[in-house]
Parts: structure tokens; C-alpha cells; sequence
């Protein structure tokens, strides 16, 4: 099968024989001072078979056989060493010096073009070059725009650069290379940053300088650069134009021009034509591609390492807490059959008591007592809780001489029975309370996890459009950093600390990113500078009303209420009627709610959540209840989850009516399971939520009266609608508060941008 072509290989022997014949007819007498380029091209791991070839190749065109054989014996005792180090895997180093002159004392020797002393001079200058051209035909060969290049290889490219150009001015004349320089220079100020345009129009200009003996190309290629910066961002069009009315300028009103001939006119268009129809997407590909001068690559790449570190650790670790859960499911108590415990006190009776009693030898003549007999009267005490002698069987009582030793027995056993299943209930109690939260535990991981495992997608045309937005309104920031994508996008920008507060600001990351953002976290770096890291702002925001007052005989209330924020977009309201008045109800209350705040905040689920505070409040052998109300707000999308757990009922007013919330739940802290009621709902702006205690909902009588009520509130603000409900209902009881009363409401709107 044959190989496939190797295009990218081909392309640069072409170029090192461009490079060849250019440099070789740099003094018109093909003296060898291409060698330093050879053994650049050696150095940077080219074949020395070809290259030698391609070396002498721009000799032949001298018809001279002295250049000719020169230029090949250089060649060949220079390709001879790069083949032999190669053969014994070893690289030329310093000793290329010293070799590159040896190869030129035929030169030295033999050449009819310069005397001795100059023929000397121009060996060992060649000489001394061979070790930048390698480092200079490493940048252009391997590293090319892909690659951050040091100062020094910079230097070196650049020197190549110019001694080709320098050849090529020679050989074209030096309006063909000012074309050709030109056209580079454009190209530069789409793909490079701004700063590096400018260098790279000096150097393109330093050939003709040289040729020419005068810095008047330096100026030329200066002007147009500064142009074509300036242009570069807004338009292809613009760009070219701006580049060829600066050498019209030029040409008509200076002398940088020395000979003024039409035909160069049409010579010195060329650039704008070829960048002008070069196609866009290929100058955008170019500029992505080009990752020369990008210092923050590694920053990024940090990032997502560590973001893929860290997600592979939560897995990990939300696998230990998996494993707990099963384990424990795996290694639980054991249930016990109701046969095998009265079949284990019935043995314990005869154990115990029949073992000693002086009738022992009788009952046994006479199969006393039967097994099925005494497992029926185990049985009978174990169903009430307790043994009497009227409880035993007719049967036994006349045949045992002394049942009150049995029912003492059976009694003992019951109690220690009753002990060990309160303790064996705790027990259970608290492992499911661990199995709950293991396996919530667990999902919060997982959750995180994933999340960390989404690689931030880098969005370098967004930061690129922001910091030049920023810089038309005045506010120079320094950095932008733009990860994730569309929906879920998080812009860091650095700035003066003075422009953080500026509309403008605001305004501008809206216009690149279409979207109304909101500072989330803000950094001050020096005195003068802020970091500040912007999302997506929320559709919606809310502002809240609270209105209560104590049961009338109580110095403390047992209602309590929450607003937590769970994350830039979400926040939670909750209302809790602790059972009963006073500091102990109080107590209850803010326990509970204490205990929702903090597992919600974790990011557990809400079936979790409650399951937990539920348990852990039926730990306590106090009759301590409460009921509770929970509203999830999402300000993004508007969606409402409310979950009620033994309160009564709740609301949202709208501009058109009045929704009703109910519930069916017991409330917290009664049975060791429950099952809250969850409705979901979709919010509008202006829609208020309304939460209220028994004590309010009681004072109404019933829910139609309260939407009576509500019906004719609407439009109000959250504060003045909490007050007139607690008003109304203290006026429906005399005003008189017989329970503790809360009315706890929040009104959602649309945000204003």
C-alpha cells in the first residue's frame, strides 16, 4: 500500500529552497552564505540527502563551475557530519561553528569574488550565523504560529526573515518584497496582537532599508501597520482601504518614494487585493489557531484538570457513602416472627418455673403442660401486655398448682420483651436516619460531581468583543475570562475598581452577551483593581412582608419564619407553627426550621430533608409537633414548589384570582414517616404567595372567606397585605389573638433592565 503524500514535508523543502536561492544571490557573486542556512535547516531535523541538493541547486544557476563546485563541497562536508551524528543518535551542538568554516576554506581558498581578507571575514560571520539560523529554522520549521516562542528564537526567525528578504530585494527589485512585506503586515494585524503588528512591519521593512541605504521603507511599513490596526477589528474593506490611501498619501505628498513610476503603483496594490479576498472564516481559523503570545492557556487548562480532579473525587466519594447504604440495608436488624417469640417464652416458662416446681414429676406423668397450651396463654399476655390469672386457660388453672408463678413469669418476660423492642425501635429509628441522610448525602455528591465534570468551554471571540466594548466606554480592563456555554455562562473580568460601579458596565456585557447580567462575586486585587465574576441575571425578584403577634397570654411566639438563598437564581420561604405557645413551642419552631435551612442549603433533597427533620424531631419523647410550610422559588424560569407539612392553607394572588394550596399532611415530629403534600406551579410577575398560621386561618372560619378577602387585596405590597390580613383576622376575634398568629407573604415581579 502505498504512503499517502506528505504535503506539510513537501511545502517546507520547498520553502528551505526558496530560502536557498534567495540568500545565495543576496551579494550577486553566489558566494556560499547559504550554509548557515543549511545547517539551520540540519539542526531542525531535516533529511541531509535532500537538503544537500536543494543547497546546490541555486548554484547551477551561475553557469560558473567554480561557485558550483564551492558551494557543493561546503555542502556535502556539512551534510556528511549531520549524517554521521545522525547515524550515532547524536546533535550537533557548538561544534557546528567550527565545522561551518572548515567547509568554507574552499571558499576562502578558490573564490575569484573578494579578496582574502574580506573572503575571511564573511566565513567566519557565516559561521557565527549558523547557530542562530538553527534556532531561527526551529521557529519557522516546527514551531511556526502554534507555538509561544522565547525572545531569543524571536530574534533569530527575524534574522532569518530579513536575510531572505534581503536576497529576495536583491533578486526582484525592492518594491516586488515591499509587496510581498506588506501583504505579511496586514495579515499580522487580524492573526497577532496589536503590539506585535508594528514588529513585524519593522522587520519586513529592514530589507529594503538595507538595500536601499534609508529608513524610508521603515516609515512606509510603520504608517501602514498603524492603519491597519486601527481597522482591523471593524472591517476587511476598511482595513485594505486605509492601507492603500496611506501609500497614495505618500506617493503624492512626500518623497519617501524614490521613483515615482505608475507601474509600481499597480505593484504596491497588490497586498490590499490579496487580503482583501483572502476568505474570512480562513482569517478566523488562522487567529484561533494562533496561540503565539496567549500566556492564560495554562490557567485554563488548570482549571478544567482540577474541576475533572475534583469531580473524580466526589464519585469517589459519594461511592463510600453508596456503600454504606447498602451495607447497612444489607447488615440491618433482622425482623423477628411473632411465633418465634412466643415460642422462645413458652421454653423460658418451662425453663424457669416448671423446672423447679415440686408437681414437676406429676405434670409430666400426665403430658402437663402441653406446648400448644402454654404458647396460647404466652400468647394471650404478650396480645394484652399483660398476663392475669383470669387470662389462663380453664384447662390450665385446674391442672397447675401454681399459675401465679406462671403469669409472674410470663409478666417479667413481657416487660423485658416491651424494653428491648423500645430500644431495638431506637435503634432502627437511627439507622434509617443514617440510611436517609448516607443516601442524600450521597446525591448531593454526585450532583456536585457532575457539574465539576462539564469541561468550562473557553469563549475567547466573547472576550475579545468585551474588552473592546469595555474600551469604547472607557473602562480599560485588563483581563476577561468567559467560560460555559449559553445558559449557564460565567464572565470574570479585571478592571479599575472605580468602573465596577458604572452603568456602562453592565450595559456592556449585556450587548456582547445579549443577556442582563448580575455581579455575583466581586475581589479587590490592589487598591486600583477588581476582579468581579458576572452571570446570567434572574428574570424575576422578590420582596417579602411579614406581619405577627403572640398568642395574647404568651411572651413568646411559637410561629417562626425563613428566607434563605440557596443559589444566585433560587431561595426558599418557609413558615413554621410550632404546636402550642410560648418559649417551649418557640423552641420547636426554630429548631425545625433551623434544621430545613441548613439540610436545604446543602443541597439536599427536599424527601430527605423533611424525612430527616421529621425523625429527628420524633426522637423526642415530649409530644413536640409542628407544622410547617415551604416555598422553593426558582427566579429564572418563575417555577414554585411549595410543600406543606400539617399547615393550613396557602395561596397565591394574581391579578386575576386566588389559588388555593392545600395540604393533607400530618405535621412534624408525629409518626416516624410522612408523606408531605408537593404542588408545583409556575409564577408571574405581580403574583403574591401568602403563608399564614393556624391562628390566622382559624380566626377566618374557612378557606372562602379568606379568598373573599384576598380577592379584594390584590395589587398590594407585600408589607401592607401581610398587615391587613393579621388586622382582619384579630378584628374576626374580638381582637383578641387566641392563637399565635403569622401572615407571612412575598410578591414576585419582573425585573426592570
Amino acid at each position: 500500500m502505498r504512503k499517502p503524500v506528505d504535503l506539510k514535508r513537501i511545502l517546507k523543502y520547498a520553502a528551505t529552497l526558496v530560502g536557498y536561492v534567495f540568500i545565495t544571490l543576496a551579494d550577486g557573486k553566489f558566494s556560499p552564505l547559504s550554509a548557515a542556512l543549511l545547517v539551520g535547516n540540519l539542526g531542525a531535523g531535516l533529511n541531509p540527502l535532500p537538503s544537500f541538493f536543494l543547497y546546490a541547486l541555486p548554484f547551477c544557476i551561475s553557469a560558473d563551475i567554480t561557485p558550483i563546485w564551492i558551494g557543493a563541497t561546503c555542502g556535502a562536508v556539512i551534510c556528511a557530519y549531520f549524517f554521521i551524528a545522525g547515524r550515532y543518535k547524536r546533535t550537533p551542538t557548538f561544534e557546528i561553528i567550527p565545522l561551518t568554516f572548515i567547509s568554507l576554506i574552499p571558499f576562502i581558498a578558490a573564490s575569484p569574488s573578494y579578496g582574502y581578507l574580506e573572503k575571511t571575514v564573511i566565513s567566519v560571520t557565516v559561521s557565527a550565523f549558523s547557530v542562530i539560523m538553527t534556532a531561527g529554522a526551529r521557529v519557522m520549521l516546527i514551531k511556526g504560529l502554534r507555538y509561544r516562542v522565547k525572545t531569543d528564537e524571536f530574534i533569530a526567525a527575524a534574522t532569518l526573515f530579513c536575510a531572505v528578504g534581503y536576497g529576495a530585494t536583491v533578486s526582484l527589485g525592492s518594491y516586488a518584497w515591499q509587496a510581498a512585506g506588506l501583504t505579511i503586515t496586514l495579515y499580522a494585524a487580524v492573526i497577532l496582537p496589536k503590539g506585535f503588528t508594528a514588529v513585524v512591519a519593522a522587520v519586513s521593512a529592514l530589507p529594503v532599508c538595507l538595500y536601499e541605504r534609508s529608513f524610508s521603507a521603515m516609515g512606509i511599513f510603520l504608517v501602514c501597520s498603524l492603519a491597519a490596526m486601527i481597522f482591523s477589528e471593524r472591517s476587511k474593506i476598511l482595513t485594505s482601504f486605509s492601507v492603500v490611501a496611506v501609500q497614495v498619501m505618500l506617493w503624492l505628498f512626500t518623497d519617501v518614494y524614490p521613483v515615482k513610476d505608475p507601474a509600481y503603483s499597480l505593484i504596491l496594490l497588490i497586498p490590499s487585493v490579496v487580503f482583501l479576498f483572502t476568505p474570512t472564516k480562513r482569517l478566523s481559523r488562522l487567529k484561533d489557531a494562533m496561540a503565539l503570545y496567549k500566556s492564560d492557556n495554562l490557567v485554563r487548562y488548570s482549571v478544567n484538570r482540577n474541576r475533572s480532579a475534583v469531580s473524580g473525587k466526589l464519585y469517589e466519594i459519594a461511592a463510600v457513602f453508596d456503600e454504606m447504604y447498602g451495607s447497612m440495608q444489607k447488615l440491618g436488624e433482622k425482623t423477628v416472627s411473632k411465633e418465634s417469640i412466643t415460642d422462645n417464652a413458652a421454653e423460658d416458662v418451662l425453663l424457669s418455673v416448671c423446672s423447679v416446681c415440686p408437681s414437676l414429676k406429676k405434670c409430666r406423668n400426665r403430658d402437663f403442660p402441653s406446648p400448644e397450651i402454654l404458647k396460647n396463654a404466652v400468647s394471650i399476655g404478650f396480645a394484652k401486655g399483660r398476663l392475669n390469672l383470669v387470662d389462663l386457660p380453664r384447662s390450665f388453672s385446674e391442672n397447675c398448682a401454681y399459675p401465679e408463678s406462671v403469669t409472674e413469669k410470663v409478666n417479667s418476660l413481657i416487660k423485658l420483651f416491651e424494653r428491648e423492642m423500645d430500644e431495638n425501635e431506637a435503634l432502627e429509628s437511627g439507622r434509617q436516619l443514617v440510611l436517609s441522610e448516607t443516601k442524600g448525602l450521597s446525591a448531593v455528591l454526585k450532583a456536585l460531581a457532575f457539574s465539576m465534570s462539564r469541561q468550562l468551554e473557553i469563549r475567547r471571540d466573547s472576550e475579545k468583543k468585551l474588552l473592546k466594548k469595555l474600551f469604547t466606554e472607557g473602562i480599560f480592563a485588563t483581563e476577561a475570562l468567559v467560560f460555559g456555554d449559553d445558559s449557564d455562562v460565567e464572565i470574570n473580568v479585571t478592571l479599575p475598581q472605580k468602573d465596577v460601579a458604572k452603568k456602562a458596565f453592565l450595559q456592556s456585557v449585556e450587548e456582547v452577551f445579549g443577556f442582563p447580567p448580575a455581579i455575583t462575586a466581586k475581589a479587590d486585587l490592589t487598591r486600583d483593581l477588581s476582579s468581579v465574576t458576572l452571570k446570567r441575571a434572574p428574570t424575576f425578584d422578590a420582596v417579602f412582608g411579614i406581619a405577627a403577634t403572640t398568642k395574647s397570654d404568651k411572651q413568646k411566639s411559637g410561629d417562626t419564619h425563613s428566607v434563605t438563598k440557596l443559589s444566585e437564581n433560587k431561595f426558599l420561604i418557609a413558615l413554621n407553627d410550632g404546636m402550642g405557645s410560648g418559649e417551649g413551642a418557640e423552641d420547636v419552631s426554630a429548631t425545625a426550621i433551623s434544621l430545613v435551612e441548613t439540610f436545604y442549603k446543602a443541597g439536599l433533597p427536599s424527601e430527605t430533608v423533611l424525612s430527616t427533620v421529621n425523625k429527628l424531631l420524633a426522637f423526642n419523647r415530649k409530644d413536640d409537633f409542628t407544622a410547617m410550610d415551604i416555598g422553593v422559588i426558582d427566579l429564572s424560569s418563575g417555577g414554585a414548589d411549595f410543600i406543606k407539612i400539617g399547615s393550613p392553607y396557602s395561596f397565591v394572588v394574581t391579578k386575576d384570582s386566588v389559588k388555593i394550596v392545600e395540604g393533607n399532611s400530618l405535621p412534624l415530629g408525629i409518626l416516624d414517616e410522612m408523606r408531605p403534600t408537593i404542588s408545583r406551579t409556575t409564577l408571574s410577575s405581580g403574583d403574591v404567595i401568602v403563608f399564614m398560621s393556624d391562628g390566622v386561618s382559624d380566626a377566618f372560619g374557612s378557606s372562602g372567606d379568606l379568598v373573599g378577602f384576598l380577592s379584594s387585596q390584590r395589587a398590594l405590597n407585600p408589607k401592607i397585605l401581610a398587615d391587613n390580613i393579621l388586622n382582619r383576622a384579630l378584628a374576626l376575634t374580638g381582637g383578641e389573638a387566641k392563637d399565635d398568629m403569622t401572615a407571612f407573604c412575598v410578591r414576585i415581579f419582573k425585573k426592570v433592565c
